[in-house]
């Protein structure tokens, strides 16, 4: 039986150090967690190797129009822009990415040039729409990635979800809470596959293997609406003395614990191709907030309210809040063991 949100929360450790090979690193996510993929990935690029963005647009993509505050970029241009001429500014984002890569913010593009990298569109998602996502493939080309390394799925008339082969997920059309859908097809396998080409077939979850653990302890902003406990998955060989890769995975709005218990981080097929092939898997958590920070769907910050007090915050470099607490995470599990 899966670990339940109520026996992890009673069990929270301490995120443990498991030697992981860092320089192996990547990341995926859904819809607000597709735009905190590519945040993580394009500003912590020298340790990783590729990425998976569902439903989610550009990196940078709330600076596309500067006569737009980020908000309103962030819930129209990158979401349901009207026509793709008031979509991502992508040319302008690429040049932005470029200039904040020259001043060391965040790391040098040319890392991305040999990762690979999978993008996915559901033809039937009104949330973000394919117009949006197109520019997510040509802001990766913009900045170095070659083409061939990308796979950009459009084939699936999906709603706005994470997709798996369970029949008893959402039926595939759909856009509804918890936003997983079935749509006989493996999205953990193929964002897997596609970074770490040749994977062994799924394996059977072991109940130990998925931690709860103090996520209080790597944030040191008040304002990253990042709840206390998030959860990891350490495959047995992983705890037994190999250095293991670690896959990031951003869930998205109204998808953490707070809202969908496990389902996220337990149940959409991470952990048995994890199992399988010595990933660890780390699921941070966002809560929802309706104060300082106003995050009330519990997304990640791809807008800036993990700044609020500043005019011009920073959600996107490697100083902003969330991302400097995920990369803390990383580096824990990527140290000696004790």
């Amino acid at each position: 039986m899966l670990l339940s949100v109520a026996s992890a929360e009673t069990q929270t450790v301490k995120l443990p150090a498991c030697g992981a090979e860092i320089r192996k690193t990547s990341v995926s996510g859904l819809s607000s967690g597709a735009f905190m993929t590519s945040q993580l990935y394009v500003a912590f690029s020298e340790i990783m190797v590729g990425a998976g963005i569902v439903a989610g647009g550009p990196y940078l993509c709330a600076k596309s129009w500067a006569g737009n505050s980020l908000l309103v970029n962030a819930t129209t241009t990158c979401m349901h822009p009207l026509t793709a001429g008031s979509g991502p500014n992508t040319p302008r984002l690429a040049r932005y990415a470029a200039t904040l890569a020259e001043y060391g913010q965040i790391a040098p593009l040319k890392n991305l040039e040999d990762d690979r990298i999978y993008i996915f569109s559901g033809t039937r998602d009104e949330i973000v729409t394919t117009t949006v996502v197109n520019q997510t493939r040509e802001f990766f080309k913009a900045v170095g990635v070659p083409e061939a390394s990308i796979r950009y799925d459009r084939s699936i008339a999906a709603g706005h979800a994470f997709l798996t082969d369970d029949d008893t997920d959402t039926a595939c059309a759909l856009t509804r809470s918890p936003y997983i859908n079935d749509c006989d097809f493996s999205q953990a396998g193929a964002i897997l596959e596609q970074i770490y080409p040749g994977l062994k077939p799924p394996a059977r979850h072991r109940d130990d293997s998925l931690i709860a653990f103090d996520q209080e302890e790597f944030i040191d902003s008040p304002y990253t609406s990042m709840d206390d406990t998030a959860y990891a998955y350490v495959p047995t060989a992983c705890r037994n003395g190999k250095s293991c890769p670690v896959h990031v995975v951003f869930h998205g709005c109204r998808q953490g614990s707070h809202f969908i218990g496990d389902q996220y981080y337990a149940r959409t097929g991470y952990n048995r191709l994890a199992e399988a092939n010595d990933l660890i898997m780390l699921y941070p958590q966002v809560r929802p907030s309706s104060a300082s920070p106003l995050n009330p769907d519990g997304c990640w910050d791809f807008w800036g309210y993990s700044s609020p007090d500043s005019p011009t915050p920073d959600y996107f470099t490697r100083n902003a809040p969330q991302l400097r607490a995920i990369h803390k995470m990383i580096a824990r599990l990527a140290e000696p063991r004790s």
